[in-house]
């Protein structure tokens, strides 16, 4: 069976809101996940799309600076620096991604606050550091971004305890129920 066909059952059973059956789901990601697509669609949205790209300082903090400090502490100094950048607007729910087309760490500009201690952006930033020492592994046709090695390494970090109750309470801030007026 051809992935075109495959693709077509796909796109069917997606406007008749229906699950396309397994066999066609196989074919199609096992075409899709072949070096070669891979390849061309990096590259195609290496030269379609690109980042903007606000530079590494920020009104608080420096994440050049951070970046050198972690390489040299947790990695000897192995990685080679991406382009590190600001995000355009102030986000709660993603703090920092790593996009390998693009050699590039996006942090929140949410996080550039002398109201956030310096430890939570490291910890961020070391977050996305270890996306490049461990890329994304692809198991049954399926990304897998954090690994056990991942999760490993990213406990390891002196704060990483803290940084999960910042987490808690900066990307999942509690709701409080709305109290009517009488």
């Amino acid at each position: 069976m051809g992935v075109h066909r495959a693709l077509a059952h796909i796109l069917v059973s997606k406007l008749l809101r229906r699950r396309a059956r397994g066999f066609y789901e196989k074919v199609y990601r096992d075409y899709s996940f072949t070096p070669e697509v891979q390849r061309n669609s990096d590259f195609a949205r290496r030269h379609r799309g690109r980042k903007i790209v606000s530079g590494p300082r920020g009104s608080c903090y420096d994440l050049a600076r951070i970046f050198t400090r972690l390489n040299r502490r947790y990695f000897d100094g192995q990685l080679d620096q991406p382009t590190l950048t600001w995000s355009q607007r102030r986000t709660r729910t993603t703090l920092g991604h790593h996009d390998g087309v693009h050699d590039t760490i996006v942090i929140s500009k949410t996080l550039d606050s002398s109201d956030v201690p310096e430890w939570f952006v490291e910890y961020i930033l070391y977050h996305e550091m270890l996306h490049i020492k461990h890329p994304a592994r692809l198991i049954n046709g399926r990304r897998y971004y954090h690994t056990k090695d991942f999760r490993a390494e990213e406990q390891r970090f002196p704060f990483y305890e803290e940084a999960q109750q910042w987490l808690e309470r900066i990307a999942r801030p509690r709701r409080t129920p709305r109290t009517r007026a009488a």
